[in-house]
Order: C-alpha cells, then sequence, then structure tokens
C-alpha cells in the first residue's frame, strides 16, 4: 500500500499555473509523491540539450520551493527533451503515476475538430489514449476543495472506475455529488436522426428512466463508499449534448468521466464523448480510462518506493 504519486506536466507558461496549484492542494490533501514535469522540444545535434535541461530544472524547483506544497514531502522535478505527449506517457508509465494533471491545451493545427484529433489531438488526448493513468485538466485556479462535482457516468466498468477515482484522489466529505447518465433507449438515435421533435415520449421515457435509476443505483453500491449522497440525473439526450447543458447549468467545480481510450484513429471515426465534452468544457474535467485500475488508495495507505529513472532522464530533488 502507498500514498497516491501524481505526476504534474507543466510548459512553464501561465496557462499551466492552474494545473500546478491544484496539483499542490492535492499533494497536500493526499499526502502525496508528487513530480513536476516540462517537456521541451530540441534539436539533440545542437547540443542544447544538457543546457536546456539544466535550465527547466531550475524553473521547476523555483516552483517546487513555493509555498503551497506539503512541507514534509519533497516534490521531484523532471525534465526531457521530446514531443511533449510521448514523454509525459514515459514518465507517467515509470513513475506508475496514479493521476497526472495538466493545464488545458488547445487544438492549434488548423483542422477541423474530428480530423485533428486523428492525426494527433491535444496533449490530453494522446496521453488519454495511451490509457496510463487518470487526467485531471485543471482550467481553473483553485479556491479550495472541489465542492460541486458532476459524474457523467454510463453502466460500464469505466463508470465504476471513475467513481471510485474521483472518491480516492479529489472528492471531500463537504462535496456536493450529482450523477448524470444520458438515456439511450432502443431505436432511440434512428428516431431522433428521422425528424423526432425531441427524443422519446414521456410514457416511454419515463419508464426507461426508472430502469435507468435503479441501475445507476447499483453501479454507485458497487463503486462508492457512500452511495446515498449522489444525487441522480437521467436524461434522454445524446451524452455530449447531456454534460455540456449540465454544466451549464449546474455550474460544477469538476466535471469526472470516464473514456474508453480509444487511439485516435479509431475516436476519430467513432467519436468520442470525451473529447467533445474536453473541448467545450469550462471547468476542470477528470477523465479515468478504462484500464486506470490503480487509483482506489487509501490516503492513509503506508507509502512504497517509487521506480528509480535513469539519472540521464535528468530527474532531480530540488534543495
Amino acid at each position: 500500500m502507498k500514498y497516491p504519486t501524481l505526476l504534474v506536466a507543466t510548459d512553464l507558461l501561465p496557462k499551466t499555473d492552474a494545473a500546478v496549484a491544484r496539483a499542490a492542494r492535492l499533494a497536500t490533501s493526499l499526502r502525496a509523491d508528487c513530480t513536476l514535469l516540462h517537456a521541451f522540444s530540441t534539436d539533440a545535434r545542437d547540443g542544447s540539450v544538457p543546457k536546456r535541461t539544466r535550465e527547466s530544472v531550475v524553473h521547476l524547483s523555483a516552483i517546487a520551493a513555493q509555498d503551497g506544497w506539503p512541507a514534509e514531502q519533497p516534490v521531484s522535478v523532471l525534465a526531457r527533451a521530446g514531443a511533449a505527449a510521448n514523454v509525459i506517457v514515459e514518465a507517467a508509465s515509470e513513475l506508475r503515476a496514479d493521476l497526472l494533471v495538466l493545464g488545458p491545451h488547445a487544438n492549434r493545427s488548423g483542422m477541423p475538430g474530428r480530423i485533428a484529433t486523428a492525426f494527433g489531438g491535444t496533449i490530453a488526448e494522446r496521453v488519454l489514449a495511451a490509457r496510463v493513468c487518470p487526467v485531471l485538466i485543471a482550467r481553473e485556479p483553485p479556491r479550495g476543495a472541489y465542492r460541486r462535482i458532476l459524474l457523467a457516468l454510463d453502466l460500464s466498468r469505466t463508470a465504476l472506475q471513475a467513481v471510485r477515482t474521483a472518491e480516492s484522489l479529489v472528492m471531500t466529505p463537504e462535496a456536493d455529488m450529482s450523477v448524470l447518465h444520458s438515456l439511450v433507449a432502443p431505436y432511440f438515435d434512428t428516431v431522433e436522426y428521422l425528424g423526432a421533435p425531441h427524443g422519446m415520449s414521456a410514457r416511454t421515457f419515463e419508464a426507461f428512466r426508472d430502469r435507468a435509476t435503479v441501475s445507476v443505483r447499483s453501479l454507485l453500491r458497487q463503486a462508492s463508499a457512500d452511495f446515498a449522497r449522489y444525487g441522480i440525473q437521467i436524461e434522454d439526450r445524446p451524452p455530449a449534448r447531456a454534460i455540456i447543458d449540465a454544466m451549464d447549468h449546474q455550474e460544477p467545480d469538476l466535471l469526472v468521466l470516464g473514456t474508453s481510450g480509444r487511439r485516435p484513429w479509431g475516436r476519430a471515426l467513432i467519436g468520442s464523448v470525451a473529447s467533445e465534452v474536453m473541448s467545450q468544457a469550462w471547468c476542470d474535467v477528470l477523465i479515468v480510462p478504462d484500464v486506470a485500475q490503480r487509483t482506489t488508495l487509501p490516503v492513509d495507505a503506508r507509502k512504497s518506493a517509487r521506480p528509480k529513472l535513469d539519472e540521464a532522464q535528468a530527474r532531480h530533488r530540488w534543495l
């Protein structure tokens, strides 16, 4: 048993300040092992990698020395040259990270969303495709612990993992918890496509809603230490539309959802609720891939050693 391990990726620009600040709060509340990571692009042939590595370590160490980090647990810093997504995935795998914290990274390719996703997508999408650990995208500066949390759940194994991850890493006893489930009844998509004014009839929706509510409660009983605290909302709209509307109405501090973690090309062809929601969400978003099963850690668990990284990869302790 061990304390959680957090990996925080920063480009040392102001847009990732919220992610760093949120990670500091989480590291303190979870008593977590935390590593600050900076990936930088450079041509190894020009001999600048050692210099850029040293400069990055200095910047990261200055961040780690600021107030807000847990005083009893030093923060590790790590600088590596390479494509950001590849560096982050490698570091998360080596550290066996339980949570990766990122700032928002927009698609700047100029291509339409699904085409851009097919040929790379955002850093978060590419990391999620690797399915190494849950990813927290922090957009807003933290004003305290998350108080209003919206979980968008289907009835899959990934939904179980999403609930357990949220409860073990980001949820507090005072948080207001709400579950949104998008109801997809048989032939519903076809009927809507053919021009039905809105979803299904009220009588049909009521029957399916009652069944879905029972199923969601059953899932929460399996996944949650306190399932009665969750409010349940059933909608008869496509998932992405229902989630975005619920965010606008409820104004949560954090949205939690699972993703199948398809590779970029498959996600572009089939479509991904997580990708669409991430591109439009204005609050922090925690995305849990379907194979991230190591995050259900008790906060008071006994710490275990982390795997050591190669010294050539510039892993340092700040002093």
